[in-house]
């Protein structure tokens, strides 16, 4: 289905929309997988769509690219409840965007990517803005072992989906009326480690979907009982080992800018950082 303004082929001119991921894919996807790191939201969460997973809003995901003289300059993916994403634009080319999506009648209430893009985004769209959160994208280097600890990593089943839901519930979504599955998505294709200690959870650690050679790490998360140890250290030192050791080229992660643990953390363990991106919360009055 497309939806909005017909701006004709898939070559041609200005802002397509579709719901359908494999158009997308097949219209954008070469220009996704060739900036694999910047892009690598768009990459898994397309392939998470196309495996039939996504939030049970009434909304459903909407995928865009920008056309360019017959080539693709820019991607969006929007799968409600989390932010719209840009992919690949530059500042100049929003205030299209802007202007596409509201043509679409799709409400954005935020928005998420590259520092400099987002805030371009949010000044065409003369809302208001506030920025929610700030992320550093982090990209591995060589991986370094981390400092020695007690315990080993092992892979999680079903029969674990309790532990695993409270050691993540940090990262539930705050729109619980339509809440994503994000440990069972990860159990779906054995993509998620806990580090036990003597037979007991103690940290836990995933990987997203392999896509065109790239992986993500994500829900690193220790309870505050357990912290201190080094084991999340270690158990994200294992999935990044996993990531590699499965043929992945690029293995990446996001952390909070302002988390001087979590930072330290990757840092150490051979992570590099790729770039700032933000998420901004629109029609904020200030």
């Amino acid at each position: 289905m497309r939806l909005g303004p017909d701006f004709g082929s898939m070559g041609g001119m200005g802002w397509n929309f579709t719901e359908d991921v494999e158009q997308y894919l097949e219209a954008a996807g070469e220009f996704l997988r060739s900036r694999p790191a910047e892009c690598n939201v768009a990459l898994t969460v397309s392939a998470t769509v196309a495996a039939g997973n996504k939030p049970a809003h009434p909304n459903p995901p909407l995928f865009g690219w920008l056309s360019r003289d017959g080539r693709v300059g820019g991607a969006i993916v929007h799968t409600p409840p989390f932010p719209l994403g840009l992919f690949g634009l530059a500042g100049a080319d929003t205030t299209e965007l802007v202007a596409a999506l509201e043509n679409t009648g799709r409400g954005v209430d935020h928005v998420v990517g590259p520092a400099g893009v987002v805030q371009a985004f949010a000044d065409a769209t003369q809302r208001g803005f506030e920025v929610v959160e700030q992320q550093l994208l982090y990209r591995l280097g060589g991986l370094v072992a981390p400092r020695p600890t007690a315990g080993r990593a092992r892979l999680a089943q079903q029969a674990d989906r309790e532990v695993l839901e409270d050691f993540t519930k940090v990262f539930a979504d705050e729109d619980t009326s339509v809440p994503f599955d994000q440990v069972g998505e990860r159990l779906s294709y054995n993509g998620i480690w806990l580090w036990e200690v003597d037979g007991q959870p103690v940290s836990v650690a995933s990987l997203s979907r392999s896509v065109a050679g790239i992986v993500r790490v994500g829900l690193v998360a220790t309870p505050p009982e357990h912290r201190g140890h080094g084991y999340a250290a270690a158990v994200t030192h294992h999935v990044s080992q996993v990531a590699l050791d499965t043929g992945n080229r690029e293995v990446l992660l996001f952390t909070d800018r302002s988390n001087p643990t979590s930072n330290g953390i990757y840092q150490r363990l051979g992570y590099e950082v790729v770039e700032e991106q933000i998420q901004m919360r629109l029609g904020a009055t200030h």
